[in-house]
């Protein structure tokens, strides 16, 4: 990504409801100080503040807005409107169901389950209610034991309890606001951190050894590592950035965990709000709110750039997280190169109307199709295709930058329509 936004940015504002988060600020601050941008804070903020729109003299220019009480989302939901009709640029505004469902863990498994890739990956949640509607989930072998109730919202493994047993459940007097979740015995944890539909950096989570009895020890992660084993990263990166993208996360912390028996993985949640008090920035010495500036810049860059611009140069800035295939993909597709589509053909054909991507689907066809007349056709008329041009680039730029049409949201499905589009600017204007 790149280092250095432009000069005479806008303020960056963070707006944060909850004091003990305040950390969180100050890393925004330290890393803002350091960039040169002017910086505001707006600690405490409560609904009744909100209610009023109370910002009279607040720079609300770039807007990090992270998290309030669960009891105030409506007051959340008229200030995040008022930002978007204001035409400020937010993060993490405009996703999937709004801010109420997005947080949601039953939401979230339901999206992940919706889509062709990460259903694999998915936890299915059932609504635990009473006693007799957890047995009923067991009887009808959806869940069986150990299990765990978790609560719909929640952080850092508060309030989770594990079920071992019917008597263990017998003992539970309050099902309201709890889930009922597969129990998965853990090997390690994952936080993958996925900023503008790239995953940015990932750390890697061990328990309690000693003691492994306290399951929420494993989540919390006693002991921390980077994880840069090339197979294990590529795969938890594809899996992160797409939970991020089907919610429309352009900041996310994507919690994985990895089966000890069978070594499958199964996302657990995504953080809309994700903090790195977790040591995440120690472990991998990599800057995430330095890196969510620097998104906040290209984002204002690309308002004002040609099409062709913003997406070359958001592959470009990012072409060190692209996996291998991708890379040499991207390269191939800019330089003409016969077939090089043909692993994607069944990839984005697999986008079928209603699920996550089938704009990206649809454009993929449409662009593959001239790349395939381009070259294997040497008679062929580039100008043919300057339709197609206007077509796509009347769309707007997707949520992530990427690329254009609203749902493009990794930098893997980014990449390879961005070359296939390139290709096909650069042969229209060379004639």
């Amino acid at each position: 990504m790149p280092t250095n936004p432009q000069k005479a940015l806008p303020p960056l504002t963070v707006i944060e409801g909850r004091e003990e988060n305040r950390h969180m600020v100050d890393g925004f601050a330290k890393a803002a100080k350091q960039k040169g941008w002017n910086f505001c804070q707006l600690l405490g903020i409560n609904s009744d503040r909100i209610a009023r729109l109370d910002f009279d003299g607040v720079p609300l220019d770039f807007v990090i807005f992270r998290e309030l009480s669960h009891n105030n989302y409506h007051e959340v939901e008229r200030l995040m409107l008022w930002l978007e009709r204001n035409h400020k640029i937010c993060i993490n505004t405009n996703v999937t169901g709004r801010r109420i469902s997005t947080s949601d863990k039953h939401f979230q498994q339901g999206l992940f389950l919706m889509d062709p890739f990460l259903k694999e990956y998915a936890l299915p949640t059932y609504e635990a209610k009473s006693k007799a509607n957890v047995l009923a989930y067991i009887k009808a072998d959806r869940v069986h034991f150990p299990l765990v109730l978790k609560p719909r919202h929640g952080t850092a493994g508060k309030g989770i309890i594990l079920i071992r047993t019917p008597e263990d459940l017998g003992k539970v007097k309050n099902f309201s606001g709890f889930l009922i979740e597969q129990y998965i015995e853990p090997e390690c944890d994952y936080r993958v951190f996925v900023i503008g539909g790239t995953a940015v950096g990932i750390m890697r989570k061990v328990g309690d050894e000693e003691n492994p009895g306290d399951f929420r020890a494993w989540s919390a992660g006693r002991t921390k590592f980077l994880e840069d084993d090339p197979a294990t990263t590529s795969i938890l990166s594809a899996i992160a950035t797409r939970a991020a993208a089907v919610s429309r996360l352009e900041y996310a912390g994507v919690d994985i965990i990895k089966d000890a028996k069978t070594g499958h993985f199964y996302i657990m949640e995504t953080n809309i709000a994700a903090g790195w008090s977790n040591r995440f920035i120690p472990t991998t010495h990599i800057d995430i709110p330095a890196l969510v500036l620097d998104w906040f810049a290209e984002i204002a860059a690309s308002r004002t750039q040609p099409v062709a611009v913003a997406i070359e140069s958001y592959i470009n800035n990012r072409k060190k997280y692209l996996p291998t295939q991708i890379r040499q993909s991207y390269d191939a597709i800019l330089s003409g190169q016969k077939s090089a589509t043909s692993p994607y053909q069944k990839i984005f054909t697999n986008y079928y109307p209603g699920t996550y991507l089938y704009d990206a689907g649809m454009i993929f066809n449409k662009l593959a199709s001239a790349y395939q007349d381009l070259t294997e056709n040497t008679n062929t008329d580039p100008t043919k295709y300057n339709s197609l041009i206007q077509e796509i680039e009347s769309m707007p730029l997707s949520w992530a930058g990427n690329f254009i049409g609203p749902e493009v949201g990794t930098i893997n499905d980014g990449a390879i329509l961005s070359a296939l589009y390139l290709f096909l600017l650069h042969k229209t204007a060379k004639m």
